[in-house]
């Protein structure tokens, strides 16, 4: 058993109740202890996000556990189609049912003819994956049981709008990343967001998802989700990393090519400038400067990889990216594991200008001149304000700003 002072990596059944929680109009019914429910929506806070979802919880006494039954769960739906009438109802076995075997799949099927709502079932929500592999499957549940066609919708061809697959509540930065990628296809595409998955949306977005032309996937749990729409709608889609002025060029060459929108260049040409003007001063800053310049990644998949570019652009030394949970990752440069011990050990003795990571891994103890925080967990942090971007253009200016404040 491994070691934990501060947190284990969160499972699946939390990442599912993160992504549909800020879905305004989704209603969740989970079956097990109201207190593990409780512990789930605390969380919610934790991240900085808001909870828009109804979330409710059935109770389970002695006699649930050891006799199987489902009264609790059959009733809370009756009266929640009752008293809320939602379209949909995601019914989520809590971890405790899902070990002793409960089957919601079966009550839902029994149930559906009783209710107006649609009913989904949640089939995992156990300790056997991390939150991760929860986002992933919600994301596609979402596209499976909650996006109609362009035929249920009245419509023959896609409108020139795109949809962000990716900005969900677990990640840290995502309210003004989300926002600098909104405000990069208006600058300089002319063109506006249809659907976020999930992040501050609500059920009739989702349903309408299917009238886009574009998706953006921001992270990679949600490729396979993309994947359906391409196959399912005919809807092209791009893995985005915008970490960088490199990248975020990148991005902007590969919607031109995909969509044939086209590009204010004249806008396109002011925004590269605006960074352009500013890279040279971090390299003449540490061209003279002869002690340590190394600087450590640690957080989720997406953020270290991209963080670590937008790095590397600026001529910061990565001596270590970590993600810091276990993940297939085919840059063997990068760590992959939750090993607090060893991350203790490498911060207690590496000396470091500096350190970008999650909350936990800022709160060990540590030696750099300039700390910042990337990713979740989150200990102390409050972040409300929807104009920091760590991605695209002014992603690349607030970073610049931050390492020129260094005290050396």
């Amino acid at each position: 058993m491994q070691v934990c002072k501060y947190f284990p990596v969160a499972s699946d059944r939390m990442g599912m109740i993160w992504t549909i929680s800020s879905i305004e109009g989704a209603c969740i019914i989970e079956f097990g202890p109201a207190g593990t429910t409780h512990f789930a929506i605390e969380g919610i806070g934790s991240l900085n996000g808001e909870e828009k979802s109804k979330i409710y919880s059935t109770h389970m006494d002695q006699g649930d556990v050891t006799f199987g039954k489902y009264d609790r769960l059959e009733n809370s739906i009756l009266e929640i189609d009752e008293n809320i009438n939602p379209k949909y109802i995601f019914v989520m076995a809590s971890s405790v049912s899902s070990v002793i075997g409960a089957d919601v799949e079966s009550v839902c099927s029994t149930m559906q003819d009783k209710v107006k709502a649609k009913l989904i079932p949640i089939t995992t929500a156990g300790l056997k994956y991390d939150y991760t592999v929860g986002v992933e499957n919600t994301l596609l549940l979402l596209i499976n049981n909650v996006v109609k066609s362009r035929e249920e919708l009245g419509i023959e061809n896609g409108e020139q709008t795109y949809n962000i697959i990716g900005s969900n509540i677990d990640k840290y930065n995502f309210l003004s990343d989300t926002n600098e990628l909104e405000r990069i296809m208006d600058v300089i595409f002319d063109k506006k967001v249809n659907t976020t998955f999930t992040a501050y949306t609500n059920i009739d977005e989702i349903e309408r998802a299917s009238m886009a032309s574009l998706n953006i996937v921001t992270r990679k749990e949600g490729l396979k989700a993309a994947m359906i729409m391409d196959e399912r709608y005919g809807i092209p889609y791009i893995y985005a990393n915008l970490y960088g002025l490199k990248n975020t060029i990148k991005f902007i060459e590969q919607v031109k090519n995909i969509t044939s929108w086209e590009v204010n260049e004249e806008n396109l040409e002011k925004e590269i400038e605006s960074v352009k003007n500013h890279l040279f001063s971090v390299k003449r800053r540490f061209y003279f400067y002869e002690k340590n310049k190394d600087a450590a990644v640690f957080g989720d998949y997406d953020t270290v990889i991209g963080m670590s570019d937008l790095l590397n652009e600026l001529g910061i030394n990565i001596d270590r990216k970590q993600i810091i949970y276990k993940t297939d990752c085919e840059d063997e440069t990068i760590i992959a594991s939750d090993d607090e011990l060893d991350r203790m050990k490498y911060l207690r003795d590496t000396e470091l200008l500096m350190l970008l990571g999650d909350g936990v891994t800022l709160d060990m103890k540590h030696n750099s001149k300039f700390d910042l925080q990337i990713s979740n967990p989150n200990l102390h942090r409050v972040n409300i304000y929807p104009s920091t971007p760590y991605i695209g253009f002014k992603g690349c200016l607030l970073m610049i700003e931050k390492i020129l404040n260094i005290k050396l």
